[in-house]
């Protein structure tokens, strides 16, 4: 039983009647000086009903503000196991606990908890009484709080609490003496007072990763009072007392420890003589913490470590992750005196390595050892051992599949897959001649990152010549680096463009004839092949030669057989066939009728251009002339009304006929008039120049190839072509641009414009034919465009939209609107090829996309992506 919260029972409580508990409420509860409560015990909480005044004056509160509210519960796991002991065994409960509410000492509570049934036997209600006593059991507790004190007091370790703000409030003997200061002095310094080079926000960070943490342990240093630097080995623990939070940390002196290590590294000389004894190996020696303290020998260096990169660096920092999470467990296991020895592979070599606890003179183990020897060779001997014995059994294995499939292409394949994984090379195939000693490759197998040249058919007349005679008389060829051998220039291109930096090359034959040629490729590095690789092939380039003779006569007979069922299948097919011509001609029938169709429509808009282009040049030639000539009638007006402005002010008395005709020509309105007259013309002017610039932007005679354009401009030129249509309205058509920040795009500006004329002139129809049913609307264009690069920034697209709120086009009809021929208009005013051949030149002229939305009544708007550089 804990002394710190007494529980005891007492009896089992007999009924109580509803009359019997308005007298104890009414009568009994004013008249003692103990707190009593009453509660009624519902299904979740205690609601209390009365109490008396002392019980009040206990918690603080008034006893208006306590009724009707939930029982307070102080210290709730006890007094919640204690009332639910009451409430289910229907006994009293008696308890003492201790309230800490005085900094100095603990005040001691008696709580009863008596339960109250009714005349069934069920609990309804529970009366609590608390009274303040000092039980024997608390002068128990306040010996134990003495003798914990005194503990601290003279504990080895230096313990401090310490605040959030790095402030020391308590410090043990232990303490002051590892310091050199008071109790009173160290209570008035703070952690980086005494902690040098720790500053006051390293103790911020510090306290955040207390918080996290809760407890761990690291070394630190502490300056002592007489300014020594003392190592010290910290233990942290964050607790909580009185809603209040504090850093409880152990401080332990390692300076013996400190000076072990440094005993330790005197005996480098011995570890010297042991590293020297181990051929291509090293030795490396660690602390309790795992933190390396030597190393030495010849093998750091084969796998790119030192001296320097190792010593007075942790496991964790020295080594990878991966080989850190490894060792850590042998590396702990040496530390509580058991050995490992494990093989390991690091930096493409292969290790055996041993990891011992060392020991001092006392026998005490101080740290750990770790003894590395290379054993590449060995691991290298063993793994070919083991290729060899797998090798013989791909070539039984092998033997067995050919005997039993009749699928040769099947066996090749699986016979190339398994020889590159085998001999661990990037390219295996098998080269098959013709009969004009050409050939292609019929199966392959090449490794990831490697080009792959399947059916690729090689003509090397120098291989013909120089190295076909050698194969057919059986001879295995052997490259082990195409570079340095000395080869036909021809052959030798033809290698390197194959990425082939060494080959291995054995013949295939069918029969007494060269059927063609195993070829093993590798491509990383050139390579020396082995012995032992070449005799492994031979035989499985006689089980290739068996696999393709008995497939050579399975097809023959295969053949035979497939010739009586296509004679067979020939006279059932040719009703079919004949079905499918005639399918095939309707459909050329319709093609034709739309090429047709298309081309007399791409007349006419080449026509159309040449004849605007036209028009345009004619438009031009006079408009430049009066352009060029305005500006100096300017000038001429100006100077002739500067003469006339001297003359009226050097010769005031002018003859009555120049007066005369002064006064009849109005000569104030003319100087007025005139310069406003050449603005106009001025003005008009730049308006013909404009419209020829729309005119010659549209039919972009000149640009019939590919270039780079701002979209904007075809946007707008076609909107000049269309102004009076737009304008010509009962009520003008709002034309709203919405254009954003897009770069030129590469593409065929003619017909891009073809294709905003198009869809700007379906968007009239589409608004007239709304117009002639309702005048209450506003007829809109809105184009807007925009760059798409977020979902793939490496092919940036233009968007461009073209939305009306015309009436719109059925569900049923906006599927079909790209079909060659199909329209909604009357016979004779549409062909059914305007938006066909917008798809067309969208689709397959810019490689881009063309999308159709549309609300019946309401909207219809024509989606355009267009990559910013489509393929040529």
């Amino acid at each position: 039983m804990d002394s710190s919260n007494l529980v005891g029972t007492s009896s089992t409580v007999h009924p109580l009647s509803h009359l019997q508990l308005q007298w104890i409420c009414h009568h009994l509860l004013p008249l003692t000086d103990q707190g009593v409560v009453i509660c009624s015990v519902q299904a979740t909480e205690l609601i209390i009903i009365e109490c008396n005044e002392p019980f009040a004056q206990m918690m603080g509160r008034s006893k208006q503000d306590l009724l009707g509210q939930s029982f307070p519960i102080r210290n709730q796991q006890i007094l919640w196991n204690a009332l639910h002991i009451a409430i289910t065994t229907r006994t009293e409960q008696y308890l003492t606990l201790p309230i800490f509410d005085q900094p100095q000492a603990a005040q001691w509570q008696g709580i009863r908890f008596v339960p109250l049934c009714d005349e069934a036997g069920e609990v309804t209600h529970l009366m609590s009484t608390y009274q303040m006593i000092t039980p024997p059991d608390a002068m128990i507790n306040a010996e134990l709080s003495h003798l914990m004190q005194f503990s601290v007091e003279r504990a080895g370790d230096a313990i401090f609490f310490i605040n959030p703000e790095g402030m020391i409030i308590y410090a043990n003997q232990a303490a002051c003496d590892l310091l050199g200061y008071s109790t009173e002095e160290l209570c008035r310094k703070t952690i980086p007072d005494i902690a040098p080079g720790f500053s006051q926000e390293d103790w911020v960070n510090h306290w955040r990763m207390i918080e996290i943490e809760g407890s761990f342990t690291f070394e630190a240093i502490n300056q002592a009072r007489n300014g020594e630097n003392i190592p010290v080995e910290i233990t942290v623990n964050y607790i909580e007392l009185n809603g209040k939070a504090y850093n409880c940390a152990f401080t332990r002196d390692i300076r013996d420890r400190k000076q072990a290590q440094a005993e330790l590294r005197k005996k480098d000389e011995l570890y010297h003589v042991l590293a020297q004894n181990i051929p291509n190996g090293c030795v490396m020696l660690f602390d309790q913490n795992c933190r390396y303290i030597l190393a030495e020998g010849k093998g750091l260096e084969t796998v790119g470590l030192s001296k320097d990169k190792i010593e007075g660096k942790t496991l964790q920092e020295a080594f990878p992750p991966v080989v850190s999470k490894t060792f850590m467990g042998a590396y702990q296991r040496a530390l509580t005196g058991e050995s490992t020895v494990v093989e390991y592979r690091y930096e493409d070599h292969d290790f055996l390595i041993h990891i011992v606890p060392v020991r001092d003179e006392n026998g005490e183990i101080s740290g750990g050892m770790t003894t590395t020897q290379d054993i590449t060779h060995q691991k290298s001997i063993q793994r070919e051992l083991i290729a060899l014995a797998t090798q013989q059994k791909l070539v039984s294995e092998m033997a067995h599949r050919i005997r039993e499939s009749l699928d040769v292409e099947e066996v090749l394949q699986t016979a190339v897959e398994e020889i590159r994984q085998v001999l661990d090379t990037d390219r295996v195939l098998l080269y098959r001649f013709n009969e004009d000693w050409s050939g292609d490759v019929v199966v392959e197998s090449v490794g990831r990152g490697w080009k792959s040249v399947l059916g690729m058919n090689i003509q090397d007349d120098c291989f013909l010549s120089s190295y076909v005679p050698d194969y057919q008389q059986g001879r295995v060829r052997a490259i082990p680096n195409v570079a340095a051998e000395k080869l036909d220039p021809c052959h030798q291109a033809l290698l390197e463009s194959l990425q082939v930096k060494a080959n291995l090359v054995l013949p295939v034959a069918h029969g007494d004839k060269l059927w063609g040629l195993l070829i093993l490729h590798h491509c990383r590095v050139p390579r020396q092949w082995q012995h032992w690789e070449t005799e492994l092939l031979k035989p499985l380039a006689v089980q290739l030669a068996i696999a393709i003779r008995q497939a050579a006569l399975f097809n023959q007979l295969q053949n035979e057989l497939e010739e009586r069922s296509r004679t067979e299948e020939a006279l059932r097919q040719s009703e079919t066939q004949l079905k499918a011509q005639t399918e095939q001609l309707s459909e050329a029938l319709r093609d034709l009728q739309y090429t047709q169709t298309q081309l007399i429509q791409t007349e006419k808009m080449s026509s159309l251009g040449q004849l605007v282009a036209g028009i345009a040049h004619e438009i031009n030639n006079p408009t430049a002339f009066i352009a060029g000539n305005i500006t100096h009638s300017a000038e001429y007006a100006e100077d002739l009304f500067e003469l006339i402005d001297h003359y009226r002010k050097y010769c005031q008395n002018p003859s009555p006929e120049i007066q005369a005709c002064y006064e009849a020509i109005d000569y104030e309105f003319i100087e007025e008039d005139f310069p406003k007259l050449l603005q106009s013309m001025q003005s008009g002017v730049e308006r013909i120049r404009n419209i020829i610039l729309s005119l010659r932007n549209f039919s972009r005679l000149d640009e019939a190839e590919r270039k780079d354009v701002d979209i904007h401009e075809g946007l707008d030129s076609t909107l000049m072509m269309l102004k009076s249509r737009i304008n010509n309205q009962k009520i003008p058509i709002k034309v709203e641009k919405k254009y954003g920040n897009t770069p030129e795009i590469e593409c065929y500006p003619g017909l891009l414009n073809q294709v905003f004329l198009n869809l700007l002139d379906n968007s009239i129809d589409a608004l007239e034919e709304k117009l002639t049913q309702s005048n209450t609307f506003v007829p809109t264009i809105v184009l807007e465009t925009s760059l798409e690069d977020k979902q793939d920034p490496e092919t940036p697209q233009i968007c461009i939209r073209i939305k009306d709120n015309g009436i719109g086009i059925p569900p049923e009809i906006v599927s079909q609107i790209f079909d060659p021929f199909f329209t909604t208009k009357p016979i004779g005013e549409g062909t059914g090829l305007g938006l066909a051949m917008s798809y067309q030149t969208i689709v397959e002229k810019h490689q881009g996309q063309i999308f159709c939305y549309s609300e019946p009544g309401e909207t219809t708007e024509f989606v355009i992506y267009l990559p910013i550089n489509s393929p040529k």
